[in-house]
């Protein structure tokens, strides 16, 4: 008898419909056919109960099995756990070994910002990538690690070969670039351009952002002067210092409270609205 997998029921219950084994369809058919079973993990395997195990297994199903036991029917019972295959990539690979031997580079500013599209990849690709120098004289990491992985996979070098051959051209171009850019400084300093050493492109950016904040102080300053010239009346209040005496405690409250005086809770409306002058507003 083939093994009870519960996913395969109803499968079953179908065909032997279809081949008119069965006269109608169980009375559980129609709400499993809605509702199968959940499916089992990736091989796993599937518990036999002492109805579906070999003749031979029948009467030591029960049975507790001792810790360390290496029997061939206990070692059917064990659950095959699935393993994920380990993702390697042979970019990952020449990427760790290129920054392994040159561990400066990772300190070259890169910008991660992603933009709305994304960047298409260079014409020159495959066995048409012969020299490094095809994708520009200032290459970066990236595609000394992407020119290796071509030579290897394009034009069937050895890895090793294809790495250090990279390395190579690599190299030869970023030396290159550093003694254009001396040259290119001298030759402006020679003309009589002027470059201040605390200069920077962060500098630049605090100096930018000082310039724009102070806007907003002057166009505040500027807006709140406005809003005051504006202002025809304003209030004037006199000032009054009263003479509340000494404290008593609440003595004095009582006796006039008890002398029938009514206490007076609102504020001196003596004070009157003037206007402002235009010599006044403008100051």
């Amino acid at each position: 008898m083939g093994r009870k997998v519960p996913t395969q029921v109803h499968h079953a219950a179908t065909r032997l419909v279809q081949g008119k084994l069965l006269s109608r369809p169980p009375l559980w058919y129609s709400a499993v056919a809605q509702y199968p079973p959940l499916p089992l993990p990736p091989r796993q395997a599937v518990n036999r109960t002492n109805f579906d195990s070999p003749l031979g297994l029948q009467s030591r199903s029960d049975q507790t099995i001792p810790e360390g036991s290496s029997k061939p029917y206990e070692k059917m019972r064990k659950e095959v756990k699935p393993r994920v295959m380990p993702i390697l990539y042979l970019e990952d690979k020449v990427r760790q070994r290129f920054f392994l031997d040159h561990p400066f580079e990772a300190f070259r500013p890169r910008t991660l910002v992603e933009q709305r599209e994304v960047e298409p990849e260079h014409p020159v690709v495959g066995k048409d990538w012969t020299r490094l120098r095809q994708r520009g004289r200032n290459p970066t990491s990236e595609d000394c690690i992407k020119f290796a992985v071509s030579l290897h996979v394009h034009h069937l070098l050895p890895l090793s070969q294809a790495y250090r051959t990279a390395c190579q051209q690599y190299a030869a171009l970023r030396s290159e670039h550093t003694i254009a850019s001396q040259v290119a400084f001298l030759e402006a300093k020679a003309y009589g351009a002027k470059f201040n050493p605390k200069s920077s492109e962060i500098g630049r950016g605090f100096k930018l952002e000082e310039q724009a904040l102070s806007k907003w102080n002057k166009a505040t300053t500027a807006d709140v002067n406005e809003q005051a010239s504006r202002k025809k009346w304003r209030p004037i209040f006199p000032k009054q210092v009263e003479d509340f005496g000494l404290w008593t405690r609440g003595e004095e409250y009582l006796h006039k409270y008890k002398a029938g005086e009514t206490p007076k809770y609102q504020p001196n409306t003596d004070a009157i609205s003037s206007p402002v002058d235009s010599s006044e507003a403008e100051r």
